[in-house]
């Protein structure tokens, strides 16, 4: 009775105990899968598309979208990005339909296309550029996203509506370089957060160490 008693514990704990080796193995399956998930969007040749412009600002749309195609390419210099036209593509200002990006991907061999709207480019702080005030004040507001060509589907969303304006030094004496000053500030700044997504990934070689 004791010895079957015993037996039945044993028993019971060996049961326990593969319960908490399976959970433990399955916790880490869900981690790898997690890390793999986070890395796996890296994109080598990435599409710029011109940005649909609904300013006062005559082509800002495209001017912010060639900004942007050259200051990616000089930031990271293991993705490929090429910068598309609506008159090579033979679509709209962007963002453009998923269907056409699936189209567009396949005709530039683009794995993902970075489009959106321009949204606002306001110069504040008094009737600047005249001596009368110190410093000028931007407002750049803006909308764009990252889609993957291969299914057509969305994988980012990035938005740049500030709640107050960027305030530039006196040193800037003409609209172009206050123009130039504030897109590159917001380009920086989406940059560092699609970096963070894993758009720019660097898969490391086998048996490279970290």
């Amino acid at each position: 009775m004791k010895q079957r008693f015993a037996e039945t514990v044993s028993l019971l704990m060996l049961m326990l105990l593969g319960v908490c080796l399976l959970a433990a193995s399955a916790g880490a399956v869900d981690e790898a899968d997690e890390e793999e998930a986070r890395l796996a969007p890296h994109f080598t040749r990435i599409g710029v598309y011109e940005f649909d412009n609904i300013t006062k600002r005559r082509n800002a749309g495209k001017e912010f979208s060639r900004i942007l195609c050259d200051r990616l390419a000089a930031k990271f210099g293991d993705v490929e990005f090429v910068y598309i036209t609506p008159d090579e593509s033979g679509y709209p200002e962007g963002p453009v339909l998923l269907k056409h990006a699936q189209r567009i991907g396949e005709k530039y061999g683009v794995e993902a296309i970075i489009d959106g709207t321009f949204l606002g480019y306001k110069v504040t702080g008094g009737i600047w550029p005249s001596r009368a005030t110190p410093s000028p004040e931007v407002m750049v507001q803006l909308k764009m996203r990252v889609v993957e060509t291969a299914e057509g589907t969305v994988f980012a969303y990035y938005s740049h509506i500030p709640k107050k304006p960027r305030v530039y030094p006196s040193r800037i004496r003409t609209e172009k370089q206050l123009w130039n000053y504030a897109i590159r500030d917001v380009i920086d700044e989406e940059a560092k957060r699609m970096d963070e997504d894993g758009l720019f990934f660097e898969e490391k070689e086998e048996g490279e160490e970290d």
